[in-house]
């Protein structure tokens, strides 16, 4: 089963991945992970602040409790002047063995409209494999909203997806190392029945194509002289 310590380091290295700043902070009672985003949308600079902790179980007030916490810190650690020329967006996850119905709720309810920002919060339960957060759209910034649904969904995957992750690492911990190159590519899955490859053979050097010509070792075709006569460039005499 995937422990709430697997998935909080699955959340930290998709941080770093994404470009992120990652630290550790603490968040009240938790030691929480933090990634700062900075990123540029439609003209404006876009502050993500994705915090994730893992406690035992997930309440609603204590969701509540540690989204307004990390809301608080974002704000301290954002760049620009919030709700003219940046806008500050606050990703708070908490990961326990268990959420209870009313953390459910209150994470996938459809988060209210702030002016120069927008605070979603995510409650991931492992035993159960749910992740529970709203990623929906609304009437208003489009392009925005779009943005955040996409740094939601890669900082918090499916419990699923990373627990796939980790037995893979896990089954290659017990393989020898795969050569540089033949790695997959970080966050995807191998194909089934996926084996390492062997590095290729090294190839001697190719030159160019030999250019048109007889074939080494032969000379060129030798044409008899032309037969007695006039040259063609010439006249006969008296004519």
């Amino acid at each position: 089963m995937l422990s709430k310590e697997q998935y909080l380091g699955a959340v930290a290295e998709r941080i770093q991945r994404s470009g992120g700043r990652l630290n550790t902070v603490q968040i009240g009672p938790s030691a929480a992970v933090v990634g700062l985003f900075t990123e540029s949308v439609m003209m404006s600079t876009m502050n993500y602040c994705v915090v994730a902790a893992a406690i035992p179980e997930v309440t609603a007030p204590a969701l509540y409790d540690f989204t307004g916490l990390a809301t608080q810190h974002a704000r301290a650690n954002v760049m620009g002047t919030v709700g003219w020329t940046a806008a500050s967006v606050v990703i708070a996850g908490l990961i326990g063995d268990r959420v209870y119905p009313d953390a459910a709720q209150a994470a996938s309810a459809k988060s209210g409209n702030q002016f120069g920002g927008e605070t979603r919060m995510v409650a991931v339960d492992v035993s159960a494999a749910q992740m529970y957060a709203f990623v929906g759209g609304k009437l208003w910034g489009a392009a925005v909203q779009g943005s955040v649904n996409a740094k939601l969904t890669f900082c918090f995957p499916q419990p699923a997806e990373v627990y796939q992750q980790v037995q893979w690492q896990q089954s290659q911990g017990q393989q020898p190392p795969m050569p540089q190159g033949h790695q997959p590519p970080p966050g995807q899955q191998p194909p089934p029945g996926w084996q390492p490859q062997h590095p290729p053979q090294p190839q001697y050097p190719v030159g160019p194509p030999p250019a048109q010509g007889p074939p080494p070792g032969q000379h060129p075709p030798h044409y008899p002289p032309p037969a007695p006569g006039y040259p063609p460039h010439q006249r006969p005499p008296g004519y």
